[in-house]
Protein backbone atom coordinates (compact mmCIF):
# COMPACT_ATOMS: atom_id res chain seq x y z
CA UNK A 1 0.00 0.00 0.00
CA UNK A 2 0.88 3.73 -1.01
CA UNK A 3 1.46 5.83 2.36
CA UNK A 4 -1.50 7.95 1.28
CA UNK A 5 -3.69 5.23 1.19
CA UNK A 6 -6.26 3.99 4.07
CA UNK A 7 -6.72 0.70 5.39
CA UNK A 8 -10.50 -0.72 4.22
CA UNK A 9 -12.67 -0.55 7.25
CA UNK A 10 -13.14 -3.96 9.54
CA UNK A 11 -15.81 -5.90 9.29
CA UNK A 12 -18.26 -6.18 11.50
CA UNK A 13 -18.66 -9.04 13.35
CA UNK A 14 -22.61 -9.51 13.69
CA UNK A 15 -22.67 -9.49 9.47
CA UNK A 16 -20.81 -11.78 8.03
CA UNK A 17 -22.12 -10.67 4.01
CA UNK A 18 -21.06 -7.44 5.40
CA UNK A 19 -17.36 -8.52 5.46
CA UNK A 20 -17.30 -10.11 1.99
CA UNK A 21 -18.99 -6.83 0.58
CA UNK A 22 -16.99 -4.03 2.33
CA UNK A 23 -13.71 -6.05 1.73
CA UNK A 24 -14.83 -6.10 -1.91
CA UNK A 25 -15.72 -2.63 -1.57
CA UNK A 26 -12.37 -1.35 -0.20
CA UNK A 27 -10.57 -2.84 -3.06
CA UNK A 28 -12.64 -0.76 -5.51
CA UNK A 29 -12.54 2.08 -4.07
CA UNK A 30 -8.83 1.49 -3.47
CA UNK A 31 -8.32 1.14 -7.12
CA UNK A 32 -10.68 3.93 -7.80
CA UNK A 33 -7.93 6.25 -5.95
CA UNK A 34 -4.92 4.71 -7.57
CA UNK A 35 -6.47 5.38 -11.09
CA UNK A 36 -5.36 9.43 -12.13
CA UNK A 37 -8.15 11.26 -13.45
CA UNK A 38 -11.04 8.91 -12.17
CA UNK A 39 -14.06 11.20 -12.49
CA UNK A 40 -17.14 10.53 -9.79
CA UNK A 41 -19.27 8.67 -12.27
CA UNK A 42 -16.80 6.15 -12.63
CA UNK A 43 -16.86 5.52 -8.50
CA UNK A 44 -20.63 5.53 -9.06
CA UNK A 45 -20.81 2.45 -11.57
CA UNK A 46 -18.09 0.75 -9.56
CA UNK A 47 -20.22 1.18 -6.94
CA UNK A 48 -23.37 -0.46 -8.38
CA UNK A 49 -21.08 -2.93 -10.05
CA UNK A 50 -20.23 -4.15 -6.76
CA UNK A 51 -23.46 -3.94 -4.94
CA UNK A 52 -24.32 -6.18 -7.96
CA UNK A 53 -21.84 -8.75 -7.09
CA UNK A 54 -23.13 -8.69 -3.45
CA UNK A 55 -26.58 -9.44 -4.66
CA UNK A 56 -25.49 -12.16 -7.03
CA UNK A 57 -23.13 -13.36 -4.47
CA UNK A 58 -26.00 -13.65 -2.04
CA UNK A 59 -28.63 -15.23 -4.65
CA UNK A 60 -26.31 -18.03 -5.16
CA UNK A 61 -25.80 -18.71 -1.45
CA UNK A 62 -29.79 -18.90 -1.44
CA UNK A 63 -29.92 -21.17 -4.01
CA UNK A 64 -27.26 -23.26 -2.75
CA UNK A 65 -28.83 -23.90 0.56
CA UNK A 66 -32.48 -24.31 -0.81
CA UNK A 67 -30.67 -26.96 -3.33
CA UNK A 68 -29.05 -28.67 -0.06
CA UNK A 69 -32.34 -28.84 1.87
CA UNK A 70 -33.68 -30.36 -1.69
CA UNK A 71 -31.42 -32.82 -1.10
CA UNK A 72 -31.30 -33.82 2.41
CA UNK A 73 -34.93 -34.19 2.00
CA UNK A 74 -35.03 -36.84 -0.92
CA UNK A 75 -31.80 -38.47 0.70
CA UNK A 76 -34.22 -38.66 4.13
CA UNK A 77 -36.90 -40.08 1.94
CA UNK A 78 -34.90 -42.31 0.14
CA UNK A 79 -33.78 -43.22 3.69
CA UNK A 80 -37.11 -44.32 4.70
CA UNK A 81 -37.71 -46.53 1.18
CA UNK A 82 -34.72 -48.08 2.03
CA UNK A 83 -35.94 -49.15 5.64
CA UNK A 84 -39.29 -50.32 4.60
CA UNK A 85 -38.10 -52.18 1.69
CA UNK A 86 -35.39 -54.02 4.34
CA UNK A 87 -38.20 -54.75 6.80
CA UNK A 88 -40.44 -56.09 4.21
CA UNK A 89 -37.36 -58.58 3.28
CA UNK A 90 -36.97 -59.70 6.92
CA UNK A 91 -40.34 -60.44 7.06
CA UNK A 92 -39.67 -62.73 4.30
CA UNK A 93 -36.77 -63.85 5.45
CA UNK A 94 -38.61 -64.92 9.03
CA UNK A 95 -41.35 -66.23 6.86
CA UNK A 96 -38.94 -68.55 5.25
CA UNK A 97 -36.58 -69.43 8.51
CA UNK A 98 -40.22 -71.00 10.20
CA UNK A 99 -41.11 -72.48 7.21
CA UNK A 100 -37.48 -74.47 7.23
CA UNK A 101 -37.31 -75.17 10.69
CA UNK A 102 -41.53 -76.41 10.71
CA UNK A 103 -40.05 -78.86 7.60
CA UNK A 104 -36.48 -79.55 10.14
CA UNK A 105 -39.16 -80.35 12.58
CA UNK A 106 -41.30 -82.78 10.73
CA UNK A 107 -38.44 -84.57 9.31
CA UNK A 108 -37.30 -85.45 12.32
CA UNK A 109 -40.69 -86.53 13.62
CA UNK A 110 -41.08 -88.92 10.92
CA UNK A 111 -37.31 -90.09 11.30
CA UNK A 112 -38.21 -90.49 15.21
CA UNK A 113 -41.32 -92.50 13.82
CA UNK A 114 -39.35 -94.92 11.33
CA UNK A 115 -36.86 -95.60 13.64
CA UNK A 116 -38.56 -95.52 17.31
CA UNK A 117 -36.72 -93.04 18.55
CA UNK A 118 -37.23 -89.67 20.18
CA UNK A 119 -35.03 -87.00 18.95
CA UNK A 120 -34.69 -84.75 21.32
CA UNK A 121 -34.27 -86.90 23.93
CA UNK A 122 -31.35 -88.06 22.32
CA UNK A 123 -29.69 -84.49 21.94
Amino acid sequence: MTAGSQQPPEPEADAPDSGVADSVRAAVERTMRATAGSAASTRGRAAELVDEVVRRGREARDELARRGQEAGAELARRGQEATGEVGKRLEALERRLAEVESSLAAEGQDASKKTGTNPKAEG
